[in-house]
């Protein structure tokens, strides 16, 4: 049996993508090693793994918010949201990179599981001659447009990051902030959802959604009593910009008299008088168990995050993306290309229109939902976890 090293950051969408792929890896009698960087996250107790600290001083701590109110509004900003970028990509990799080397060497790993935008991970990966996967938690290793935010933020710190890489003797690849390994990568998702031109990088494999095998840990209470029978209309801008005043009173004025129940998966905003004021048949919470309600979920509504849109497509949800900044363009592309659902620009977004999408998505026997519940067949086809479990512990044959 192997010894495998993850890591990622502590963030959602990051961090549950893989969860289900550390479980396999478990259950195949590996021993899993998980490092998050700056600082690990409650979650992983829950998963079994061995869970691994930087040693030395405290961790770094982020240059920048990393949620909250501050973060919703910094990414609309592109300007400081590239400074944001530069910050977690670039500028914290010199202090981190000793650390994360005295992990590797103390964990002794045959294999690595890597976040490709963990740059000091996959440095010392490189340097100690580990064999490495990258395992991609969004679609930004498919670059389908030729300039957006991301793209733009990406390609003025391209040239530095080539030159820290070059240092450490990598001639490294990226596509938007990830480093593509040499010899396996992955993504969770399947050529019915992403059309057969996707261009796909090499050494990558389409292994479809990472769904656990058991629970992963985030899963919280929830009021299911107050659901009903309406259908349900989700709402969820992610754990990073859950602040949405603005987004959540124009959906749910939107929703209000559509006969339907909101839920909002809303952050700090849930119990507060601003939540309990939104029109219509409100349910706010701070934080949702996503997996289960999405098998009570007749349309969804989110910023296109790449975790989310995965699991609705494997719950056969249709969506409206409203994409804020980051790889949520790319995902909104992905499934407005393949007829799944509807995208609209959330800085200009009306009651009417949000009122029309709606509509839209909630209608029975139309051609866009024949076209999610041909999606959601070909993710139940697969089981992504347990692909890249396999995948990955073919690198230490």
């Amino acid at each position: 049996m192997s010894r495998i090293l993850i890591a990622t950051s502590p963030e959602k969408g990051h961090l549950n993508p893989m969860a289900g792929v550390a479980q396999w890896l478990r259950r195949m009698g590996h021993t899993v090693g998980w490092l998050c960087i700056p600082e690990p996250a409650p979650q992983l107790a829950a998963l079994g793994v061995e869970v691994l600290h930087l040693p030395g001083t405290e961790a770094p701590a982020p240059a920048i918010e990393t949620s909250g109110e501050a973060l919703a509004r910094l990414v609309l900003d592109e300007v400081a949201l590239g400074k944001w970028i530069r910050g977690l990509l670039l500028d914290a990799v010199p202090a981190l990179l000793g650390p994360v080397r005295e992990v590797v060497r103390s964990f002794r790993p045959d294999v690595m599981a890597l976040d490709g935008m963990q740059y000091a991970a996959v440095l010392a990966a490189h340097e100690a001659g580990i064999p490495w996967a990258g395992v991609s938690s969004a679609l930004s290793l498919l670059e389908p447009m030729s300039d957006y935010g991301l793209k733009r933020n990406v390609r003025a710190l391209a040239a530095d990051r080539q030159a820290l890489f070059a240092r450490h003797g990598f001639d490294a690849r990226f596509r938007n902030c990830e480093c593509l390994s040499p010899r396996l990568n992955i993504i969770f998702a399947t050529e019915a959802f992403l059309g057969p031109d996707a261009g796909v990088p090499p050494a990558t494999h389409l292994v479809g959604p990472s769904v656990p095998p058991e629970a992963r840990g985030d899963e919280v209470d929830f009021p299911w009593e107050r659901l009903g029978d309406k259908p349900v209309v989700y709402v969820s801008f992610g754990s990073q910009i859950s602040w949405q005043p603005e987004l959540f009173r124009t959906i749910t004025e939107a929703a209000a008299p559509l006969g339907v129940t909101v839920v909002l998966s809303a952050g700090e905003l849930a119990d507060t008088d601003f939540s309990r004021a939104l029109p219509g048949d409100v349910v706010a919470v701070p934080y949702v168990p996503q997996r289960q309600l999405l098998a009570r979920t007749s349309a969804f509504i989110s910023h296109g995050g790449a975790n989310s849109v995965m699991e609705a497509m494997t719950a056969g949800v249709p969506m409206l993306l409203l994409p804020v900044c980051n790889d949520q363009p790319i995902q909104a592309h992905f499934l407005t290309k393949s007829g799944a659902g509807l995208a609209l620009d959330p800085r200009t977004l009306t009651v009417d229109a949000c009122r029309a999408a709606l509509r839209q998505l909630l209608e029975p026997g139309t051609p866009l939902r024949e076209r999610v519940a041909t999606i959601a067949a070909s993710y139940r086809a697969h089981d992504g976890a347990r692909k890249a479990a396999e995948l990955i512990t073919g690198l230490a044959a």
